[in-house]
């Protein structure tokens, strides 16, 4: 049977017999279904094989009929056995593409992912989904990586290219924030095994799941999955490689930035245009602090780099330059916040995020450009960058909806422009 992926995903149930306090498995299982779980994951650690097959096969024939998947953790013979209808495989199991040559191209895999190196190995594998995990801490595993965290979970589930789901540390307290991050579902474990009725408890999580997976997608989640391909390209240019690395050409890096001072001085003028146009006065003031900040930042970094390596910055736009600054002026002079902040978010966000990705991926060796990434992977960039996008998702949902498409058609025109900026300073003219 085929599965809508995404719809299985949404209340993932991971069983734990030790955790069900003595009730047979498949008793907690018929229930938890019937309350709304719509994936389960048969976890056995110390199960003898042949036992691990019976229960399987049990629960197979229990979840078929209802057209609720069952996926085997780890165990790629139990679940070929069982003809379950796929694996959950963790980063130090079997390996992605021996999983896949043994079940087929009909079964389901999912993989753990426990950071951003992980889920870059993993987008390039064909699973059917991933589990980023941790998200909080949890007692019912206690080998697990550093815990993601809301802010994480909601940069992996955004450069995820698969369907993704929560795991670690879900119940009633927390699923309603994980959701909100735009991931398709939730794994849960205690929150089930261990409730009183894991029909009650399912029932509760999944009227949470389903509170929030009824509001539209953010605007935000939205756009940036339309320009992932455009990141993705951003983050693999020579430009950015080097960077990271250190090996940057010192007269690329100037290039670069010679144009950049041209950039910023002109961004920094449309920032405060930008904030006369907002009606709320908190609003201007919190935009206004914001910019003031990250000007500032901006400006110390650049100067210390122009001293450090001698750059002239008396130079004239680019082409790139001069088509960036009217491509955003556009947006400007429409006097529509809504839109103007469209156009500018790129120079915002992608900045960070690139900054966060070479921050996360540093080479440990001194970097002459280290200030560069301290200054867009910095804390207060990246509050910042929270706030102007919590700002762009309310006046997206105001918006008509040929206003939020415009508003996406100036954000991608930009992320463009992004892409280009760099790559005219690594090639100049050529």
């Amino acid at each position: 049977m085929k599965y809508d992926i995404k719809s299985a995903l949404r209340l993932y149930l991971v069983t734990d017999r030790p955790l069900s306090l003595g009730r047979p498995l498949e008793e907690v299982v018929s229930e938890a279904v019937a309350g709304g779980v719509t994936m389960v994951q048969l976890r056995e650690k110390e199960c003898p094989t042949g036992e691990f097959i019976a229960l399987a096969r049990r629960l197979k024939a229990l979840l078929a009929p209802l057209g609720v998947p069952l996926i085997i953790n780890d165990r790629v013979d139990v679940a070929l056995a069982a003809d379950a209808d796929g694996v959950h495989i963790g980063q130090s199991d079997m390996h992605y593409e021996d999983a896949r040559r043994l079940l087929g191209r009909d079964k389901i895999i999912g993989l753990s992912v426990e950071n951003f190196s992980d889920l870059e190995r993993a987008n390039s594998l064909d699973v059917d989904y991933v589990g980023i995990s941790p998200v909080y801490g949890t007692p019912t595993k206690s080998d697990t990586a550093e815990p993601f965290g809301l802010e994480g979970l909601r940069r992996a589930v955004a450069l995820s290219t698969h369907p993704t789901v929560a795991i670690g540390g879900m119940n009633a307290q927390t699923i309603g924030a994980v959701m909100a991050t735009g991931t398709d579902g939730v794994a849960v474990v205690s929150a089930i095994c261990s409730a009183p009725s894991p029909r009650k408890a399912a029932e509760e999580l999944n009227a949470i799941i389903n509170q929030q997976t009824d509001k539209i997608m953010s605007w935000t989640k939205e756009v940036w999955q339309k320009s992932l391909p455009i990141y993705e390209r951003i983050i693999r240019h020579p430009f950015i490689t080097e960077l990271a690395d250190g090996t940057l050409a010192t007269e690329r890096f100037a290039r670069y930035l010679a144009q950049d001072e041209i950039y910023i001085k002109n961004y920094g003028e449309e920032m405060f245009l930008l904030a006369d146009m907002l009606p709320d006065e908190a609003m201007r003031k919190m935009f206004r602090a914001y910019a003031e900040e990250g000007m500032a930042a901006e400006a110390a970094m650049h100067q210390m780099l122009i001293d450090n390596f001698g750059i002239d910055t008396a130079v004239e736009p680019s082409e790139v330059t001069a088509g960036y600054m009217a491509h955003t002026r556009k947006y400007i002079n429409t006097g529509n916040p809504a839109l103007a902040l469209a156009a500018m978010l790129p120079c915002m966000w992608i900045y960070n995020e690139v900054g966060l990705y070479i921050y996360n991926h540093r080479n440990p060796n001194p970097n002459p450009y280290s200030e560069w990434v301290a200054t867009y992977a910095s804390e207060d960039f990246t509050e910042g960058t929270r706030q102007i996008l919590e700002m762009c998702d309310r006046y997206a949902e105001e918006a008509t909806p040929e206003m939020r498409e415009e508003m996406t058609r100036a954000y991608l025109v930009a992320a463009e422009y992004e892409w280009a900026f760099w790559n005219w300073g690594y090639h100049g003219e050529n």
